[in-house]
């Protein structure tokens, strides 16, 4: 009787719209489950916050619609409608304009028209009607825009068509979804379509042309409100939030796909319920089964109604509403619970298996935890203690077990922060921070973290309660962490490579002992610093590797660490040596930078098989000359440093000029950056001449910078800077496009040499800019010649020989410049792809007097010769230089005695003296 009074009554509450919204409810559920992309038929042009930012004030002029309207059907729409509120009047013109934009639309055009109480708060029966003015409505369609909201305010259901004064419309939706005839009634709405998968685009972008290409092409489109500002925003099932045109278009894709939703009939509903009952008394009267299987089988038959359900919305639009059943369900669950529990029992059963369970639960956690957990007696006993905890004790030699006293088997050190610990603390007043306990000594050590905590527990003994006091102890062991902080805090004030201070904590160490020995001993005002660097470090990395260079710095540290005299030493980033000597004044710079220089680091290390020096350059600064602290001192020194590499000097030490110096260069560097557009670089050349014939057979193009007001900057000063920046290559395009471009002026058998930067090969690709250049001046490849230096060929030399095959390969010649000056040249004449050398100026500035650099020359000659590679010298100043030069067997001659660098109009000039001047300069 009772499952019979629980259906009867689901029925009188489904018949009474109890479960309507219920039934909606489950519905969307279903609809979650099967997602629908958009057909793609129907495209939004989205009035969004962009297109209100472009445009400006809303409401928008007419003259925007018109414009819309051309620029949509331009785009190859098939339709086009409006959710905008046309019902008032805009100015004349823009009427007129919006109205003839409708008369020349290259397809329908529909405008909007609703429905709105009198009274804002819908109190008033009166109904206005808001249509578009009759300039607009008498080129347009009109349909209906009106949303059916529930009274919840969430949109379920859409009409099909709306009466308006008196006449019958099609709403904007069946529009949109086909339905050509005036159909009544309302549809449910399928939001299982996924509103992200309708074709939006913004207004302003179809305004400006910047639309994807077949963006609304045989599309309809419809233009509506999307920013929230508009408020044109509804509530919807399953989505929440979305605009007005988007439900528009939900409701039309409806439509489109056949899925305009209905309830069940109700007899529908009915016949199942009636089928329902019969398996529900069975499992409720049953006494052959018991209470889960009973369980289980109303679970199964509400799930298996949730399917049949489901089903049939996948097959037919029709959504079934199961609310009731599903309440049928429940009822006859709880009816069954009553039936089958005692309350007594039952709340007597659930408080003891509540105790039981929090025990067991606790106890689980102390046993499993991840950290070490051990609870002691106010007795010195452990009362509970974790695995974790066992894991830990052991690896350190220990093995405590629940009921021991902590003094057999714990480490000492912990016994006695135990013994420490306070038992009666008051616990509000306990103290839970996290400590390190260090246990044992040297590499055994191990660390814990750890707190103590106070604690009341009450345990049952005969039917007595009793409260005990224990201590609390959580631990992990955090060694490896621990040391790895130490570590990390040592690298922080360490060089990794030589175990120096690093230049902080060199900083450091020197403040420190400044301010403890200053009031003591005056003379620990007197304070020099040292900035020590190899000269030789970059061609060590690159001719034996950096493990190479590693090892000999950790020597050398070593070395200068024992040095006496220094009481800090250091290592700074850029491989620099730091050292501070106390009581040392400007005087004593000199004998302390020789005794750096000849016990350290000038000595001769041995390092895996190379006996190797490093060369040496120092920086020094005066504590009184230089700053008011170490920073400033260090700062100083390594100025110093910079500017005795520069200039070569042993040592320096540091003077305002020189700071000066080093702002001068900082200038350099600021001021470069906007070179190339200010157009300050200009190119020169300077002639190549056959030595046999004396005729000039091509340049060599040679930079220079022209600042407007640090007036000429030489190349060894700015090309540094502009490979150190990478500015090199956008610096190096230019002058290869600027070469080609020149060389197009000259008669077509004279060539130009470009020289190419170690850092373009690196940073750049230089075949593409070298073809860029060719093909915008149109210049003959074989015309182009490109020079190289030796260092190109250190770090990777296989990548270098494949890059200039490639250009080699394009009939581009390539020339080894400053031939001799570097690491091992004569074994890259067989190794990489050269057509010329060019004998360094420093081998031919002493002829014809020095034999030395004669046989130099005769050497490199016959070797080149054996190669089939031409030789040019560079740098002759003198007639004798060149005639010794030419007897030598070099080809081509360079220098000044040939002519000195000149602009591209003076260098045209030269060449044209040559051609109408028989008597070019001939050497011999």
């Amino acid at each position: 009787m009772a499952i019979l009074a629980v259906f009867l009554s689901c029925a009188i509450a489904s018949d009474n719209g109890l479960f309507y919204y219920l039934d909606h409810f489950l519905a969307e559920k279903r609809m979650l489950l099967d997602k629908k992309p958009a057909s793609g038929r129907i495209a939004l042009l989205e009035i969004d916050n962009k297109s209100l930012t472009e445009i400006g004030t809303w409401p928008w002029k007419r003259s925007v619609y018109g414009e819309i309207i051309e620029k949509t059907f331009a785009a190859g729409a098939e339709e086009l409608a409006f959710d905008i509120d046309f019902s008032a009047s805009s100015s004349p013109e823009e009427d007129k304009a919006f109205g003839q934009a409708l008369i020349n639309a290259e397809g329908p055009v529909t405008l909007a028209m609703f429905q709105q109480h009198n009274t804002a708060d819908m109190s008033s029966a009166e109904v206005k009607t808001n249509r578009p003015i009759a300039a607009l409505e008498e080129n347009a369609w009109l349909a209906t825009v009106n949303i059916l909201a529930d009274a919840d305010g969430v949109v379920r259901n859409f009409p099909f068509a709306q009466e308006v004064d008196g006449a019958a419309y099609p709403s904007l939706s069946s529009l949109l979804g086909g339905v050509n005839s005036i159909v009544p009634g309302t549809f449910i709405v399928d939001y299982g379509m996924d509103p992200d998968t309708i074709p939006t685009f913004s207004v302003i972008d179809l305004l400006k042309g910047q639309l994807p290409q077949g963006a609304l092409d045989q599309r309809k489109v419809l233009v509506g409100a999307g920013a929230v500002e508009l408020r044109d925003m509804m509530t919807v099932p399953a989505l929440g939030m979305i605009s007005g045109p988007k439900m528009q278009i939900l409701a039309a894709e409806n439509l489109i796909n056949g899925r305009a939703m209905s309830m069940a009939p109700s007899f529908w509903t009915s016949l199942m319920s009636a089928f329902a009952l019969i398996p529900i008394l069975f499992l409720t009267l049953s006494r052959r089964v018991n209470s889960y299987w009973k369980y289980a089988g109303l679970i199964g038959l509400s799930l298996c109604l949730e399917v049949v359900s489901f089903v049939i919305y996948l097959i037919e639009p029709v959504l079934l509403p199961t609310a009731m059943m599903q309440a049928q369900i429940i009822g006859s669950a709880i009816v069954l619970t009553l039936f089958e529990i005692r309350f007594k029992d039952l709340l007597l059963s659930l408080s003891q298996r509540r105790n039981a369970s929090i025990s067991a639960f606790l106890q689980t956690i102390i046993k499993d935890s991840f950290s070490g957990i051990v609870i002691i007696t106010e007795q010195g006993r452990i009362l509970e203690i974790s695995e974790q905890a066992k894991a830990i004790l052991h690896r350190l030699g220990y093995e405590p077990e629940d009921g021991l006293f902590i003094d057999d088997c714990m480490p000492l050190e912990m016994i006695d922060v135990l013994n420490k610990a306070p038992i009666y603390l008051d616990l509000n007043e306990r103290d839970e921070a996290l400590k390190t306990l260090e246990i044992g000594e040297g590499d055994d050590c191990r660390y814990l973290e750890y707190s103590i905590t106070p604690s009341v527990v009450t345990t049952n003994q005969d039917e007595h309660t009793r409260d005990r006091h224990v201590i609390t102890m959580m631990f992990n062991d955090i060694t490896n962490a621990h040391k790895e902080q130490l570590r990390l805090e040592y690298l922080a004030d360490h060089d990794p490579v030589t175990d120096l201070l690093n230049q902080s904590g060199f900083c450091t160490a020197v403040d420190e002992r400044l301010r403890t020995r200053r009031q003591g001993d005056a003379r620990d005002n007197k304070v020099l610093v040292f900035a020590c660097q190899g000269s030789r470090m970059q061609k060590i990395t690159q001719s034996l590797g950096p493990g190479y260079l590693d090892e000999l710095m950790r020597k050398v540290g070593a070395n200068l660490a024992r040095l006496e005299g220094f009481e800090v030493v250091g290592c700074a980033d850029q491989k620099t040596f730091l050292l501070c000597a106390f009581g040392a004044t400007s005087d004593q710079a000199a004998r302390l930078a020789t005794a750096i220089r000849a016990s350290s680091v000038e000595a001769r290390y041995s390092v895996r098989g190379h006996d190797v020096t490093i060369g040496c350059h120092i920086g020094v600064a005066d504590l009184h000359q230089s700053g008011i602290n170490t920073e400033d001192l260090v700062r100083a020194a390594t100025v110093a440093l910079l500017r005795s590499k520069e200039t070569g000097a042993g040592h320096l030490l540091y003077t305002s000029d020189l700071a000066a110096d080093v702002l001068h260069r900082r200038e350099l560097e600021g001021e470069i950056i906007g070179a190339l557009d200010r157009s300050e670089f200009e190119l020169y050349y300077q002639p190549q001449v056959n030595l046999r014939t004396g005729v000039t057979i091509g340049c060599e193009a040679l930079i220079r910078w022209n600042h407007a007001d640090l007036g000429s900057i030489r190349p060894d000063i700015f090309i540094p800077i502009v490979e150190e920046n990478g500015m090199i290559v956008e610096l190096g395009r230019w002058i290869l496009e600027s070469a080609c471009r020149d060389a197009m002026t000259w008669p077509e058998d004279v060539t130009v040499a470009v020289n190419v930067s170690a850092v373009q090969f690196t940073r750049s690709n230089i075949l593409d800019d070298i073809r860029t250049a060719l093909a915008q001046s149109g210049l003959a490849k074989d015309r182009l010649h490109i020079e190289i230096t030796e260092s190109l060929f250190i770090a990777a030399p296989d990548a270098v020989i494949t890059q200039l095959n490639a250009i080699r390969e394009e009939g581009i010649k390539i020339a080894l410049d400053d031939f001799g000056t570097g690491y091992s040249s004569l074994s890259y004449i067989h190794q990489f792809p050269l057509d010329k050398i060019k004998i360094d100026r420093a081998f031919v500035k002493d002829l014809p007097r020095s034999l030395d650099s004669l046989a130099i020359i005769n050497a490199i000659v016959a070797l080149a010769r054996g190669f089939d590679i031409t030789v040019v010298a560079e740098g002759m100043e003198t007639e004798a230089q060149a005639e010794a030069v030419k007897i030598a067997g070099c080809q081509i001659g360079q220098g000044f005695f040939f002519g000195k660098p000149m602009t591209n109009d003076d260098f045209t000039v030269h060449l044209f003296d040559q051609q109408h001047t028989p008597a070019a300069i001939n050497v011999g």
